[in-house]
This record gives structure tokens, C-alpha cells and sequence, in this order.
């Protein structure tokens, strides 16, 4: 460290070139030590213990030496600084002073401590391995030796380099060689292939012409023909009816429609002709194929799948099938004609069978058989009508869902036809759904009609033949509702046996009435009451009335519509009641008028839609009780004996004396109302038997006030007439209170 501190800075140590392939200025490690930093130590060490030992001299020499190596670069530099060097040695000889204090400056300025420094001084140590004078002295050459040995090492190195790059330089140049070789190469095959190119190069185009067309004419095929595959499967009745087959029919039905479109639009008059007249014959296999197909299901076991009622199997697979078959065979009117007509024969069948069934055995659901039910009339047919009410719906539902919009179309303009229903191909309209429904229920209503005619032929009851005449038309409005239509078979069949049973009906009430008219002359009614014949026919009518009036007639219809009923049962038995009073005492007729009159009009009252009738019989009772009334109190005025002197003071003269008329003595008139008043006390004066017959209890009042009335308004008459004579001790007023 004193000799580094003494000693002149170290000269520059020349650059090493770098190697091929390494940037300028950079040396390759030789070491695991840094070797270029290493070499920068010893380079300044020994030069500083040249100048040391020798004054510059070794050093200058040193350097020159080994700048002269040979494979190092800079070399004259590397001389150049060791002749500053010698130059820097005879400065300090001559000026010992000026030199010594420069070498103290610079060694005072020197960082020791500097990580160049360090880094010297570690590499020193590696090989610097006693500290004597002569290893001193020998410190530079030292140095030397070991750079010397370094920069053997890196030549040694290199040179497996240069051999490399020099091996690569020749394959460089080779291919060089090669690829001028292979252009000209190029170059002569590029002329002499270039009319082959110039040919390739059209049949290109030629080739891209031809794929353009068959392109178009794939397309143009694939709009306008039928594949051989879909012509066989649309043709064939080997394969079965399936989604492949309706997929091939919907193709061809495509390429029928394009052809029309090209017709229209086109102009291409023979093309589209004839791709419609080849495809014709397939498309008419094809619906002759669908045609037998629905033909063999309405057949044998297959017609199974024709006779399904509920939803669920409408929507089977199978069903599925016949329902696409009939939606297009509406464009074959003859062909969809045949197959519903079939279809309707089938279903027909099986819904008579289901309804005998139904009738012997009960039904799926585990209902009764119909048939026990026969003992009770009503029951019985209400059940029939029931299950054919609900069997009809659900085949109403059924052929609609089979006949599709051929269904819809006749359904919603009976009268007019709609468009849709029309064909013009075939110039024929299709069925109307209605008759295919009317043709399926027409069994139901043989089979019904007949068990309904054998069941009536056998009732004599009026209020059973009533309730079975309501069950008709309750159900025929109900299956209209059902039906949809007024003119529906069942709903007709409905009405019709309910116009007979209604009629049978009013034929029992005439007969009732002749029987009645025969026995006029054997009727004899002691108790002036309601005879038996009168009650029976009341008590039949209340329950004949209790029937209609759950009946679903408009409220504005009802009176009308139950007017005959009332007409068949009551006017006959009014006019016998008056034929039998005809042959009574007049009072006592007309005490047995009111009693019939007042019985018939009873259950009249608690019914709206008799308001009419009951009107009627008010009238009738108001005329009867008033002449009950007069000839009552005429009676009871003539037992008093107060009739007799009304009967005179109404006859006299104005300018008689009242004494001077016998009836009108003052002895005979007082006895006379001593008579009436005691009646009047006792009650007697108003006791009549023919009162008390009266069953009614309002009307009897009724009678017994009007009597009262009249009775008490004669006395005032009397009593007025006579008052002069004072002879009547009760005021007009007391005789009123007393007769109430």
C-alpha cells in the first residue's frame, strides 16, 4: 500500500480488441474472477513498482514488450505509453523535488478504499505470496507474466472461433452459389412452363364457369325436382306414413308452388309447365296413397285409432298421423269426402256399442248400469240424456279435431261457404262438418228414441209424463249449447219427443176432463167444499208448477209458455164445477164456487208467471162473494123481519102517514126491533150455516163483513125512515158496532 501511495499513477492499460461477434471494447472472461478488471490491477501495481524499483525504466520496457505481442490489438499505443513511461522516469531523475511532491499529491488523492481498488488488490493476493524486497522488485514482472498468461489463454480461445466463423464464411459462400444457381434455374423453367401456365390458368377460369352453373342448376334442381328418395317415398306403400314421408310430400308441394311462382314471374312458360306435369302424377300418387291408408284404418283392427274419444289419444302418435292425412286431403275433396264419411261410420258404431254398454254394463268409470234405472221414468231417461249429452260433446270435439279447418270452415258460415271450402281442382265442395256429426249421432238417437217410446207407452201418471217432457227440454237446450247448432239431430230428436210427451201430457188433463163431463149427473156435494176431483187436480197442478218453475225459461216467456198447462188443467175443471153448481140452490152454489174457485187459485199465488190466471180468479171470487153477500143479507135482513119494513118504507108516498102503513105500525115495528136487537146481542142475527162452509178463511170474513155492511146500512135506511115515529132505541152507528 506505501509503494502504491508512492508510486506514479499507473499508465493506461491499451484495450484489448474484441473478439468476432462480441461488441467493442468488451473481453470474454477468461475465469470466474472478472479477468479485464483483474488485468487493469496488475497492469497498475506493476507499473507503480517499476517506477518504484527502477525509475520507470523495467517499466518502460516491459511495455514495450508487450505491446509487440503479436495477436493483441493497439499495439503501437501500448509503445507509445511505455515510451511516456521511460519519459515520466527521466523527468523524475532530473527533477527529484517537483516529482516527489507530485507522487505524494497523488498519492494522497489515490482511494484505497475505491471498489476498483479492492478489486485489484483481491486479485494481487492471488498470486502475490510474500511480502519481500525481491518479490517487490519482481511485483512488475510478475504482473506481466500473469497478463501474459491471460491473454495466451484468450487467443487459445478464440481460435476455435475463428476456425468456426471461418468454416461458416465458406458454407455462406456456397450457398451463395446455390440459390444463384437456382434462379437461374427459375428463371429458364419460368420460360418454358409459361404457355403451360397460360393454359392452366384458363382452364381455371373454364373450370370456374362450369361450377357457377352446376352450382345454379343444383340450386335450380333442388327448387324445381323432387330426389329419386322422396319420389319413393312419397310413392311407395311399402314404407310406412311417417314423418319422412310428410317432409317428402312437403317438398314436393315446394317445388310445385316454386313452379307456379316461375309461371308467374318468370315467364318461363315451358319450364314451368313442365316441371308441374311431371310432378302431377307424384302428387296424385301420393294423395291415392294417403286415401288408402285412411281407408285400411276405418278397417278391422286398425280402426281403432278412428274411434279415440279423449284428448290425450287424439294427441297419440297414431292420431297424429290421421289428423295430418285429412289436413291434406282437403285438397282432394272426393278423396277427403270418402275417408271423413268412412271415418264417420266407424265412430258411429262404436259410439252405439259404447252407449249399450253403458245401458247393460255401466261404463268405464265405474257408473251404474242405465238400464236399473228403468223402473223410475224420469230417472232413467235423465240418465240416457246425461251420458248422451256427454258423449256428444266429447264427439263433437273429436271430429273437429279430425277434420281440422274443413271442421272450422263449415261450421262458422252454414249458409254461405266459405272460400276455404271450396276445390277448385276438383270443382266440388266438402263435406259439411255438421252432417258428419248429425250422420255419427243419428245411432244414439234410433236407440234412445226407442227406449224413450217403450218407457211412455207405459205411464199413466200426469206429473211423471210432465217431469219427462221438462228432461226433453232441458236437454235439448243443453245439447244446443253443446252442439253449437239449433238444427243439431239430438237437439231436433230432443224437442220432438218433447213435444209429444208435452202433448201426452195435455192429452191426460182432456181426458181427465171428459171423464169429468161424463159423470156431471151422478156428482152430488154435501159439505160445499172442494170436491175430491177439484183437490186431485189442484195438488197434481202444484206439482206440476213446482217442476216448471225450475225449469230454464226466460222470466219473460214463462206465462205464455205455461198458459196451455193452466188452460188443459183448470178450465175444464171450472167449467164441470159450474155444471154441478147448476144443479144446487143458488146460495149454496155459489158457496161451492168460491170454494173450488178459491182452491184452484191457491197454488196460483205463490208462482209469478200465473199472474194472469190468478187475476182471473180474483175476478171470479169478487163477482161470487158479492153475490153471496146480497143474497145473504137479503136473507138474514127477511128473518128479522126488517126486510119486509124497508121494503114498505121504500114504497110509500111521500105525503103517507107513517101509522097509516100497516108493515110500518108503531107496535108491529118496535117488536120487530126489539127482536133484531136481541139478536144482535146474542149473535144470532149473523149465524149462517152456508157461511161456514166457506173453507177459505179470508174470503169467510170477507163474506161475514159484507153482510154486516149491508145489513147495517139497511137499518140506517129503517132507521132514518122512522125515526119521527121513535120506535129505535140504537143509533145506525151501536148497530154497526155490534154487526162488526
Amino acid at each position: 500500500c506505501a509503494a502504491l501511495a508512492a508510486g506514479p499513477a499507473p499508465p493506461s492499460v491499451p484495450p484489448m480488441s474484441a473478439p468476432l461477434g462480441m461488441p467493442p471494447g468488451s473481453v470474454p472472461a477468461l475465469d470466474g474472477a472478472g479477468a479485464p478488471a483483474a488485468a487493469v490491477a496488475l497492469s497498475a501495481l506493476s507499473a507503480a513498482e517499476g517506477r518504484l524499483a527502477s525509475g520507470g525504466a523495467l517499466g518502460s520496457s516491459a511495455a514495450a514488450g508487450l505491446g509487440a505481442k503479436p495477436g493483441f490489438g493497439n499495439s503501437g499505443a501500448t509503445g507509445a505509453a511505455g515510451a511516456t513511461g521511460a519519459a515520466a522516469g527521466a523527468a523524475g531523475a532530473a527533477g527529484p523535488s517537483a516529482h516527489l511532491t507530485k507522487k505524494i499529491q497523488k498519492a494522497l488523492t489515490l482511494r484505497v478504499d475505491s471498489q476498483t481498488s479492492r478489486e485489484g488488490l483481491k486479485c494481487l493476493s492471488g498470486f502475490f505470496d510474500e511480502n519481500s524486497v525481491q518479490t517487490r522488485r519482481n511485483l512488475r514482472t510478475t504482473i506481466e507474466g500473469q497478463n501474459l498468461m491471460l491473454h495466451k489463454e484468450f487467443v487459445d480461445s478464440f481460435s476455435k472461433l475463428e476456425s468456426h466463423i471461418e468454416s461458416l464464411d465458406k458454407l455462406v459462400n456456397a450457398l451463395d452459389g446455390a440459390c444463384d444457381r437456382a434462379a437461374s434455374q427459375l428463371r429458364q423453367s419460368k420460360s418454358d412452363t409459361q404457355p403451360i401456365l397460360e393454359k392452366a390458368s384458363s382452364l381455371r377460369n373454364e373450370s370456374k364457369a362450369i361450377d357457377d352453373k352446376k352450382e345454379v342448376l343444383s340450386h335450380f334442381l333442388a327448387k324445381f325436382r323432387l330426389s329419386e328418395n322422396d319420389t319413393q317415398l312419397v310413392r311407395s306403400g311399402d314404407t310406412p306414413l311417417d314423418e319422412e314421408f310428410f317432409c317428402a310430400f312437403q317438398r314436393l308441394e315446394q317445388v310445385r308452388k316454386n313452379a307456379r311462382q316461375l309461371l308467374n314471374t318468370c315467364g318461363q312458360q315451358t319450364s314451368g309447365v313442365d316441371i308441374l306435369h311431371e310432378t302431377s302424377e307424384i302428387l296424385e300418387a301420393s294423395y291415392e296413397r294417403m286415401f288408402v291408408w285412411v281407408q285400411q284404418q276405418c278397417r278391422g283392427a286398425k280402426s281403432s285409432v278412428v274411434t279415440k274419444t279423449s284428448t290425450s289419444e287424439l294427441d297419440g302418435p297414431a292420431c297424429a298421423v290421421l289428423k295430418r292425412v285429412l289436413a291434406l286431403l282437403i285438397e282432394r275433396p272426393v278423396y277427403f269426402n270418402h275417408c271423413v264419411r268412412d271415418i264417420s261410420r266407424v265412430r258411429r258404431q262404436a259410439l252405439v256399442t259404447r252407449f249399450f254398454e253403458a245401458l247393460s254394463q255401466g261404463d268405464s268409470s265405474g257408473a251404474r248400469p242405465i238400464e236399473l234405472q228403468a223402473c223410475d221414468p224420469v230417472r232413467y231417461v235423465g240418465d240416457m240424456l246425461a251420458w248422451i249429452h256427454e258423449n256428444a260433446a266429447a264427439e263433437r270435439e273429436a271430429l273437429a279435431t279430425l277434420m281440422g279447418r274443413a271442421a272450422t270452415s263449415s261450421s262458422a258460415g252454414a249458409a254461405e261457404p266459405s272460400p276455404s271450402s271450396l276445390l277448385s281442382e276438383a270443382g266440388s265442395t266438402l263435406v259439411s262438418f255438421d252432417d258428419i256429426l248429425d250422420f255419427t249421432l243419428e245411432g244414439l238417437a234410433q236407440s234412445f228414441g226407442t227406449r224413450v217410446k217403450q218407457v211412455l207407452e207405459s205411464q199413466t201418471s200426469i206429473v211423471v209424463v210432465y217431469k219427462v217432457a221438462q228432461v226433453f227440454s232441458f236437454f235439448a237446450r243443453t245439447l244446443q249449447e253443446a252442439l253449437k247448432r239449433v238444427d243439431a239431430g239430438l237437439v231436433v230428436t230432443c224437442r220432438d219427443l218433447h213435444s209429444r210427451t208435452y202433448q201426452a201430457f195435455l192429452d191426460m188433463w182432456e181426458r181427465q176432463a171428459q171423464r169429468l163431463r161424463q159423470g156431471v149427473t151422478g156428482v152430488y156435494v154435501s159439505e160445499l167444499g172442494a170436491p175430491p176431483f177439484v183437490m186431485e187436480a189442484v195438488n197434481t197442478l202444484s206439482e206440476v208448477l213446482s217442476i216448471y218453475e225450475m225449469a230454464p225459461v226466460p222470466a219473460e216467456e214463462r206465462e205464455v209458455d205455461f198458459l196451455p198447462v193452466l188452460s188443459a188443467a183448470f178450465d175444464p175443471l171450472l167449467n164441470h164445477c159450474q155444471q154441478v153448481a147448476a144443479m144446487m140452490d143458488p146460495s149454496d152454489a155459489q158457496v161451492f164456487l168460491t170454494n173450488c174457485i178459491a182452491a184452484m187459485q191457491g197454488p196460483l199465488k205463490k208462482h209469478a208467471f200465473t199472474a194472469q190466471r190468478v187475476a182471473m180468479y180474483t175476478s171470479l171470487l169478487d163477482d161470487h162473494v158479492k153475490l153471496l153477500v146480497s143474497s145473504q143479507a137479503a136473507a138474514v135482513l127477511s128473518k128479522l123481519g126488517l126486510a119486509e119494513r124497508l121494503q114498505a118504507l121504500r114504497a110509500k108516498a111521500p105525503d103517507t102517514p107513517l101509522s097509516s102503513v100497516p108493515e110500518l105500525h108503531p107496535v108491529s115495528l118496535a117488536a120487530t126491533l126489539r127482536s133484531f136487537y136481541n139478536s144482535l146481542f146474542t149473535g144470532g142475527a149473523l149465524t149462517l150455516p152456508a157461511l161456514e162452509r166457506i173453507g177459505n178463511r179470508s174470503l169467510r170474513a170477507e163474506v161475514r163483513s159484507g153482510i154486516a155492511k149491508l145489513v147495517a146500512s139497511a137499518y140506517e135506511e129503517l132507521y132514518m125512515g122512522v125515526k119521527e115515529l121513535d120506535v129505535a132505541t140504537h143509533t145506525p152507528d151501536q148497530v154497526r158496532t155490534l154487526l162488526e
